[in-house]
């Protein structure tokens, strides 16, 4: 085709490393002078891959002697039979796993059972690059930045060859010689060195965004043009594009995440979720978060003309299209890698993909699906310094199946607090070293950090520069021994008296004496039992009956997953609790009362299960009912009105002020009397209390104070 001066037409791909791909080959193409004309589906109209309606349009526009595909084709034999049908030749490139029917037509892809050369995991840009280097006998070193962003982009492992591509055209980039390139490095202010990870937040989304917002290639004339006002026209658009694109995606996980909490899916491994409207340009963001949270592979379906269109993410060690070929009978196109894949299927045929997907992940172990974090070597934390970073900085670039160094570190005591201008994430030290540790989003399991037990740390080091020394950022924790806040748990189980309820509660009860009963209560699977205690005391008593292989989890107050993994949390907090996805609920301790049950069974259709005898007193056997201990809390709230992240970061604000010695359950048990007796409010969504004044009331006209007054008495009987 270069020979005879034909026409040729370069068809890609709309996310990063198909744009790449035909942004390399066109590139190379058009410096031999070839007529190049470049097409890029549009993710909305066109759909993945070869098309037979865009086909239609590139013959009859553009009437080419040759079409190349980049980063698709290997699945479209029927469409490249077409092609030639038309009198149009047509080669495949492509990097995608090969089905059983291969198109008759020159293919390049190392996946190939007759494909003999070594490395099998170039992204679809790679293999455009191998194949400039074939037909011009050239290293083609000026396409190396793009096929290094696309490499990292599209996920593929960083090794061997892969490792050298990003590894050499990170380096070039200081060269600075593709306009677009240049222009969006320095809007992201990327300046001097250049990482894998500075690529892979800040580039290749930008990227992607281009495709999944709407028409890729605007991408494709970045990466192509030399004119810097167009450049930088595409630069702001794609900047838009990315910030809608995360808006969006928060947007549609939250309704991801709804769908989940109305129903029970404890016998689920697959988690499919189906919704005509979602954006199509998203779905496979959603999808990985949504396979990195639930620890499951995840589908998202979405309507697209007759059929739904699916996008799937995968578990590490279960091989996605492998699955996906398991039930090709009842699919209409698939194709993909083995952790993210794409199909098309008809409506009716959706509930027979979601059993049989299921059905097939019976086949596996328990441990794909648990929470996980591997390391790579363990360290005293006084050994972590500059120059073991240094040391470490020399396996760059790092990225996926070349992932960043893991260190594990002990340490006891360790000092946390929270960012000042944002709550979710943690500030972390370990005591006598001198790096700081970063636990971001790290909320929900803050929890881990507390208590002087000894706790297993597994850090990602970084550095920003010389000044900065190093810092470590936690990927995980762990601790053989569940450390309780008991002062905590009981004052949280405490708060569940202000609940008000008329219905009838729901619920079984069960024999606690009976340990073996009880055994099979819990039962052998890992999602969807939820065992709930109040205190440390109960635990410890239970401990040796509930260390079970199903019992996933160890927690206190908050969930540190979303997960619906059987789990034991001591006095949770009901409302972050996805507890729908449970199908059994079993209290260990008596709940405050029956109105937490009613709460319970309105939000859940899980079965819960009490003990047969009530041992709620226990609960309140301390607490102070005299009418001067409640007038002493009084007096000292209404003198502390400031608001605070949580009740208890208010409560340990109000210690420090009270010139009483005062407790947390005290605090909790007078504070659920007042709000009862309307003579103070609470805001939830950041913790503050009003007091109400002019009010005259009494103690005892709050049931609530009634029945602490009553479980006290049940005590000193006993």
């Amino acid at each position: 085709a270069i020979e005879n001066r034909e026409r040729v037409v370069v068809y890609g791909d709309y996310d990063a490393d198909g744009i790449c791909a035909t942004a390399i080959l066109s590139l190379y193409l058009a410096s031999r002078g070839v007529e190049v004309y470049s097409h890029i589906p549009n993710r909305v109209d066109d759909g993945y891959g070869l098309n037979f309606d865009s086909i239609d349009k590139i013959i009859d526009n553009c009437l080419p002697d040759l079409i190349i595909t980049c980063d698709c084709g290997i699945s479209a034999h029927k469409e490249v039979e077409y092609v030639q049908d038309l009198g149009v030749d047509i080669i495949v490139t492509d990097h995608h796993e090969v089905s059983s029917i291969v198109p008759k037509c020159p293919v390049v892809n190392p996946h190939q059972t007759d494909c003999a050369y070594p490395f099998k995991n170039l992204c679809g840009a790679g293999v455009t690059l191998k194949l400039i280097q074939a037909i011009s006998d050239d290293i083609c070193d000026e396409y190396l930045e793009i096929a290094a962003i696309a490499t990292i982009a599209d996920l593929v492992p960083l090794l061997d060859e892969n490792r050298i591509i990003v590894k050499t055209g990170l380096d070039r980039l200081s060269l600075n010689r593709n306009l677009g390139i240049k222009s969006l490095l320095i809007n992201q202010n990327l300046v001097g060195k250049v990482s894998s990870a500075d690529i892979a937040y800040k580039i290749a989304p930008r990227i992607n965004a281009a495709g999944r917002m709407g028409d890729a290639y605007r991408a494709f004339i970045l990466l192509t043009s030399n004119d810097p006002v167009t450049v930088n026209s595409i630069i702001n658009e794609i900047n838009e594009d990315n910030n809608r694109r995360k808006e969006l995606c928060d947007k549609l996980y939250n309704e991801a995440l709804l769908q989940l909490s109305k129903r029970d899916f404890s016998s689920e491994r697959c988690i499919v979720l189906t919704h005509p409207d979602w954006e199509k340009g998203i779905t496979g963001i959603v999808a990985a978060r949504l396979a990195g949270e639930f620890k499951r592979i995840s589908v998202i379906l979405v309507k697209s003309g007759d059929s739904y269109k699916g996008t799937a993410r995968s578990v590490d060690g279960i091989n996605l299209y492998d699955m996906l070929s398991s039930v090709e009978d009842i699919l209409c196109e698939y194709g993909g890698h083995s952790q993210a894949a794409g199909f098309s299927i008809l409506e009716q045929n959706i509930p027979e993909f979601k059993r049989r997907m299921n059905e097939y992940l019976k086949n596996y172990d328990d441990h794909y699906f648990l929470p996980s974090i591997e390391y790579d070597l363990d360290m005293d934390a006084s050994m972590i310094d500059k120059n073991l970073f240094e040391s470490l900085d020399m396996i760059e670039p790092t990225g996926n199946g070349n992932t960043k160094p893991l260190i594990r570190v002990e340490a006891t005591n360790l000092q946390y607090m929270p960012f000042r201008n944002n709550s979710q994430h943690y500030s972390v030290q370990i005591p006598d070293t001198n790096f700081s540790i970063f636990a971001f989003n790290f909320a929900s399991s803050v929890q881990f950090l507390s208590g002087d037990n000894n706790k297993s740390l597994v850090l990602e080091l970084q550095t920003s520069n010389a000044s900065d020394g190093v810092k470590g950022i936690l990927r995980g924790i762990s601790s053989e021994e569940f450390c309780i806040n008991d002062e905590r748990a009981r004052a949280n189980f405490l708060k569940y008296l202000s609940l008000k309820s008329s219905a009838q509660p729901i619920f079984d009860q069960y024999d606690a004496n009976d340990k073996l009963a009880f055994v099979e209560l819990v039962g052998q699977n890992i999602y969807g039992t939820l065992i709930v205690c109040g205190c440390r005391s109960t635990y410890e008593k239970w401990s040796s009956h509930i260390d079970l292989p199903s019992v996933v989890l160890r927690e206190q107050i908050t969930p540190s997953y979303k997960n619906n993994y059987t789990r034991l949390i001591v006095s949770p907090d009901w409302d972050v609790l996805l507890l729908s996805s449970y199908n059994k609920i079993i209290f260990l301790d008596s709940p405050p009362n029956n109105n937490l049950i009613s709460y319970l069974n309105k939000r859940t259709s899980a079965k819960i299960y009490l003990p047969k005898e009530n041992n709620f007193n226990e609960f309140v056997s301390h607490i102070n009912t005299s009418r001067e201990c409640f007038i002493g809390y009084y007096k000292l709230i209404s003198r502390n009105t400031h608001s605070a992240n949580s009740i208890f970061s208010y409560y340990k604000n109000l210690k420090h002020s009270a010139d009483f010695a005062i407790n947390l359950p005290q605090f909790v048990a007078c504070l659920v009397v007042f709000i009862d007796l309307g003579i103070i409010q609470v805001e939830k969504e950041r913790f503050s209390i009003n007091v109400v004044n002019n009010v005259k009331v009494n103690l005892t006209d709050s049931d609530i104070y009634n029945s602490l007054v009553n479980y006290g008495s049940i005590k000193r009987k006993v």
